[in-house]
């Protein structure tokens, strides 16, 4: 068995590479998708929000996709 067909062998070689989307490039193809965390509706909130991402991003992930943020308080979750 060789080592590229080895157990050690990712199935997914590109993952940890960089991308390069023209305006930017990710550390790695890594994303988190969208979900909501109900920490979106409160002023009071968005430190423990902003912590909640940065702890994401310190993991390593190469592209966070936020949940959905409304404008004004019509639009809050209840």
């Amino acid at each position: 068995m060789s080592p590229a067909t080895g157990p050690s062998a990712s199935p997914f070689p590109h993952l940890f590479t960089p991308l390069d989307l023209g305006f930017t490039q990710l550390r790695n193809r890594v994303l988190m998708g969208s979900m909501h965390t109900g920490l979106e509706d409160r002023a009071r909130d968005f430190p423990k929000l902003a912590a909640y991402f940065a702890e994401r991003a310190a993991g390593g992930v190469g592209l966070i996709v936020t949940g959905g943020f409304s404008p004004n308080v019509v639009g809050w979750l209840k």
